[in-house]
């Protein structure tokens, strides 16, 4: 029969390489990327040939199995008493506890060692005791003392619970955190028979050797980067380019550069020669002298634009309109002499007529104009004092009111503006010192400097008329038309000039250009040709690159994952689903439906209920999740083979009577083929799997109960050798311990009623266990559904008169256990010690006459 590493040999094909990676799969140790990198780079270089190892090693390999011998002294881990010491049975191993006992730590302790443990949240961090004094947020070892077996050797050793164990890790645990990751994720077959692990194992070498690969590649890139990184390479960078680009290997190089860089053999003499020529072309370079013929047009220019703005304002119609203004101005200014003395006529009784007098008239007509009011009447009050008006001063206001609309102030204002409009306030700038040395003719400066003397002469005439308010005379105006044509043609001169020196300019340049391009060009080929060494090494690192980069793609897992599912289907596939249908037929859950997914040398397994759109966890109730979630525990185990010691965390939670059942069997079933540790607080479950246990054959089955003293000590393991927790000898003794305590000298107050009360809880308890084991004689068993016919026979008959006594006796217990919610006022008595007196004595009695 074809195993998975058959299939593995067939994907190798006899390549020397994978060979070598199915070999190393084999190995426990993590491999060096490095020289396993160089290594197999080796193989496929030299096409070496390598042995097959990998079918010898498997034939050789034995599973260790691990059985737990022993457990003690926990510290810092929980709330675990250090005192705590058990022993554990080969086989089955039942612990039942209450809540808070400290059943969870133990499954924590447990689920952080494994390494078989599906969740989420596999990092769990378990803080020492809360409750302790010394808790602080450093980090403290967490330890537990464990003795186990490993392929018949013995070994005991100090386990620090935060570090992977190799022997250790190898328990399964399956808890409430297992359940939605066990049947909603897509997980992986790392639970396949011998050899399928291996796919996975070579699958990361090939990723370890495609990550080392590519980090390789990096490096000799940066190192190609920095080669010509230098900034003397600047000036040449887009030849680099360009050469790099074309020229495959460095056997073309030579050959390239003297097509395409080529450098004469006196290249040194050909530079010099350059040098020189350019030396002498820009010594005769014309820029000076545009520069110096730019700044005379400029010059030129802006005399010729001030001399048209000058002759506009000293022509004939401007002066006509400027000396109409003044004739106008003096013609209203004797106007309004007039009008001043006609009203200083009229108003003779005021002794003086000013400014100020006529403005407080202008105020009164303003006044009236603004309430339309253009008559005054007899008996108005007046505007300036109040008074009711008479004849005369109704006159007498009318004539101020005539005097104000006579006036020509506000005429003389505008005319006075219009006139100050034509003061001229720039004059012409001549020449410096410096603009007339631009100059080549001396004619044409005196002409223009004589011609901008006359022109601020007449300016300066002009303003002080203007000023003085006397027309302006017909001498002042100047022709300028001569003037206007010599500066128009001085200019059209200097632009010629200009032009025909640019144009000298331009070829000038292009033949100093030409020639400094030949000499750059020669340089830069030059240079080129003495990069040989930085070519070697940029072409080396380009083959190396080139070879790495054929080979990376043989790091390809699409093959491998291909082949997998080749062995998958043949070996696996079938074997899983009937192992699978097995148990969960056994379990009553049936309609899953599996979709198998390969990926990177695995496949994984994705469950659902009748489409993919719908999880388990969507569709199914919590019980039957369960049962799903063990069924694909059960099978896990069965698939790889493990006989290691399996953990379960109370998986019955949730489940009915008939499902619990289901699933103790399932347990007992899957503890014949290993050991098992099962952490439970339901009774019943605990009592279903003691049930199975009474053969002959089960005496490596055992069963513990958990306690705590107080919160600063708990998880006390008691071993219960009968398998029952509880029973009429153990009852009856506890109780007989109660009794000495009750009567001692030490037990008053409130310790009397609070023992009186947890007395009355263990009563209550054996009255249940004397009618059991005394009466009825274990034919019906408190929590187990089937009664033993075989023994009905051995009822004892002489018990039917403690009936009624027993029956008494339990109903007072049930009134006065610590577990009552029924007040004590409200019961209207309690717990006495002399009423526990004589009940003890009746039921030492009774024990002693009924037990087994």
């Amino acid at each position: 029969m074809k195993t998975a590493l058959h299939f593995l040999s067939e994907w190798a094909r006899g390549e020397g390489w994978k060979v070598y990676l199915i070999n190393e799969s084999f190995e426990k140790k993590t491999s060096d990327p490095q020289k396993l990198m160089q290594k197999v780079v080796q193989i496929i270089e030299t096409g070496e040939k390598v042995q097959e190892k990998f079918f010898t090693q498997m034939d050789s390999v034995s599973e260790e199995i691990l059985t737990i011998k022993n457990l003690k002294s926990p510290t810092n881990i929980n709330a675990l008493s250090e005192k705590i010491e058990f022993s554990l049975g080969q086989r089955l191993n039942v612990f039942y506890g209450e809540n808070g006992s400290g059943k969870s730590s133990y499954i924590r302790m447990f689920r952080k060692l494994a390494d078989n443990y599906y969740t989420s949240e596999k990092n769990l961090n378990i803080i020492p005791n809360v409750y302790g004094d010394q808790l602080t947020n450093e980090a403290v070892s967490q330890l537990v003392n464990i003795s186990f077996k490993l392929d018949g050797q013995l070994k005991d050793e100090l386990v620090d619970i935060n570090k992977r164990h190799e022997q250790l890790c190898k328990i399964n645990v399956l808890d409430s955190d297992s359940i939605t990751p066990l049947i909603n994720d897509d997980l992986t077959f790392n639970i396949l028979p011998k050899g399928f692990e291996n796919f996975q194992n070579v699958s990361k070498l090939i990723d370890l050797l495609r990550n080392e690969t590519s980090e390789i590649l990096r490096q000799l890139k940066e190192k190609k980067e920095e080669i010509f990184i230098d900034t003397s390479h600047a000036n040449i960078r887009d030849e680099l380019n360009q050469i790099l680009k074309d020229v495959i290997s460095i056997d073309e190089l030579n050959e390239y550069l003297n097509n395409n860089y080529p450098i004469p053999m006196n290249y040194k003499e050909i530079i010099e020669e350059t040098d020189l020529r350019i030396k002498e072309l820009e010594s005769g370079n014309p820029e000076d002298k545009i520069k110096i013929l730019k700044a005379q047009k400029l010059k030129v220019e802006s005399i010729k634009d001030s001399i048209q703005k000058l002759s506009l304002l000293l022509n004939q119609n401007n002066l006509n309109k400027i000396n109409n203004l003044i004739k106008e101005y003096e013609e209203k200014l004797a106007e309004e002499q007039r009008f001043n003395q006609s009203f200083k006529n009229r108003v003779f009784f005021l002794d003086i007529i000013n400014t100020e007098w006529l403005e407080f008239i202008k105020a009164g007509k303003h006044y009236l104009d603004s309430i339309d009011k253009t008559q005054l009447n007899y008996n108005d009050p007046c505007i300036f004092c109040s008074a009711p008006l008479i004849e005369s001063r109704i006159e007498l206001i009318g004539s101020y009111i005539k005097q104000v609309n006579d006036s020509n102030s506000d005429k003389l204002r505008l005319i006075e503006t219009e006139i100050q409009k034509n003061i001229i306030e720039n004059e012409i700038k001549l020449f410096s010192k410096e603009e007339e040395a631009l100059f080549g003719s001396e004619k044409f400066i005196e002409k223009i400097k004589s011609t901008i003397q006359l022109l601020n002469l007449n300016v300066n005439i002009f303003n002080d008329n203007i000023v003085a308010r006397v027309p302006v005379e017909n001498t002042q105006i100047l022709d300028l038309t001569h003037i206007l044509k010599t500066i128009e043609l001085e200019i059209i001169v200097l632009g010629d000039r200009i032009k025909k020196l640019n144009d000298s300019r331009e070829e000038n340049f292009k033949a100093i250009e030409t020639l400094k391009y030949l000499k750059m060009n020669t340089q830069k080929n030059v240079q080129i040709h003495n990069l040989s060494t930085y070519f070697d090494k940029w072409f080396q690192l380009t083959k190396e690159m080139n070879k790495l980069e054929s080979i990376k793609l043989k790091f390809s897992t699409n093959t491998l994952t291909i082949k997998q599912k080749e062995a998958f289907k043949a070996i696996v596939e079938k074997k899983y689903f009937e192992i699978f249908d097995k148990f969960s037929e056994q379990l009553k859950v049936t309609n899953v439906n599996f979709k198998l997914i390969p990926k990177k040398g695995e496949t994984l397994r994705k469950k659902y209920i009748t489409s993919e759109h719908y999880k388990v966890t969507q569709i199914m109730s919590e019980g039957e999740q369960k049962a799903i979630a063990m069924a694909e525990f059960a099978t896990d185990l069965t698939m790889r083979n493990d006989f290691n010691p399996i953990l379960l965390d109370d998986p019955v939670t949730s489940l009915d009577y008939k499902r619990t059942e289901l699933i103790a069997n399932l347990v007992y079933e899957l503890s014949k083929e290993r050991q098992v540790l099962v952490f439970t607080h339901n009774i019943m479950f605990y009592y279903m799997l003691y049930n199975m246990s009474t053969k002959p054959l089960d005496k490596e089955n055992k069963f513990f109960k958990i306690d705590e003293i107080d919160k600063m000590n708990k998880g006390y393991v008691s071993e219960s050798f009968s398998g029952r927790m509880e029973n009429l000898k153990i009852i009856t003794k506890r109780l007989r311990e109660q009794n000495d305590y009750i009567n001692s000298d030490s037990c008053f107050g409130d310790e009397l009623e609070e023992s009186l009360k947890k007395a009355y809880s263990d009563i209550r308890t054996w009255c249940e266990l004397i009618v059991e084991e005394g009466f009825l004689k274990n034919i019906i068993r408190r929590h187990e559904p089937n009664i033993m016919f075989t023994k009905v026979k051995d009822i004892n008959h002489n018990f039917v008169n403690e009936l009624e006594p027993v029956n008494k006796l339990f109903s007072k217990s049930c009134r006065w256990m610590s577990g009552h919610s029924q007040s004590i006022e409200s019961q209207n008595n309690r717990a006495t010690k002399e009423a526990f007196n004589e009940d003890i004595q009746y039921i030492l009695r009774l024990s002693d006459e009924y037990k087994s």
